[in-house]
């Protein structure tokens, strides 16, 4: 045990125990889930956090009152993988709910970002939650819950955001395939798709710039979107939209044609940057 009372990654926990594994776990979103659920669900249930910093993860770990383990791997190497497919064949927990949170975007033109940024986008958006549900899947049961975090642009290509709003697209499609895929089992899968957040998500940079654009009008708060999402999965909502405005795009998304919203898209974010 270390000096919060939770369980290392390194010590043994009680096998087939019922868990909820949550990535991103360290802040913003990811912290909000893990007290939302903390506060819903039975303190027989363990939390399973994953995310980059471990001393992060200590602090979301101080404020649960349940059993606790930490993971501090970063999502974007494939040891990270290895390492958590030995735990669950060791310890054949019973995965009741798996979020796969972790993210990351990129608030800027794709040619401005060198091929590293790419990489670990597409690492941490795409790779990370398919290999970690593959992971997760056999050791779930029928009343399982599978949910990921997408996001608003999801609903249509973004330009000045254009890898993060694609990875989410496919993640969004990706979930929506899987729950009819999974629904034979009783496993129930979601997607939610927030507004931007200020989070660590993103750097002050991205703040500012976020702050002095046209979405700042969209943004959300943390709390407020774990506590709709998971009232969402508990009706049975497959694809979540916590805000209005976010509401507001997915219609127009629909109806407007595609080629017309990349361009009016296109024409704000420029708008922006000559303004900032």
């Amino acid at each position: 045990m270390d000096e919060y009372g939770k369980i290392d990654m390194k010590q043994p926990s009680r096998s087939h125990q019922k868990v909820i594994i949550i990535t991103g776990a360290s802040s913003g979103l990811g912290r909000s889930f893990a007290e939302a659920l903390d506060q819903r669900l039975p303190r027989n249930i363990a939390f399973w956090l994953i995310a980059r910093h471990e001393k992060d993860l200590q602090e979301t770990a101080a404020e649960l009152n349940r059993e606790v383990r930490l993971f501090p791997l970063d999502l974007t190497l494939p040891e990270s993988f290895d390492s958590l497919d030995s735990i669950l064949k060791n310890e054949q927990p019973t995965v009741h709910y798996l979020i796969n949170n972790a993210g990351e975007g990129r608030a800027c033109f794709f040619e401005e970002e060198a091929i590293g940024a790419h990489r670990s986008l597409s690492d941490l958006n795409v790779r990370a939650p398919l290999l970690l549900t593959s992971l997760a899947l056999p050791y779930m049961e029928r009343g399982s819950r599978l949910l990921f975090t997408a996001s608003v642009a999801a609903f249509l290509p973004q330009p000045g955001f254009a890898s993060y709003a694609a990875s989410k697209a496919m993640i969004l499609s990706f979930g929506r395939a899987l729950a009819e895929e999974l629904r034979p089992r009783g496993i129930h899968v979601a997607i939610t798709c927030p507004n931007p957040m200020m989070t660590n998500f993103f750097s002050p940079e991205e703040k500012d710039a976020f702050q002095n654009s046209f979405k700042r009008i969209s943004i959300e708060d943390p709390d407020v979107v774990a506590k709709k999402t998971l009232a969402a999965v508990e009706r049975g909502k497959k694809v979540i939209v916590t805000g209005g405005w976010g509401k507001c795009i997915r219609i127009v998304a629909s109806i407007v044609p595609t080629s017309w919203m990349t361009r009016i898209v296109g024409w704000l974010v420029r708008h922006d940057k000559r303004h900032t």
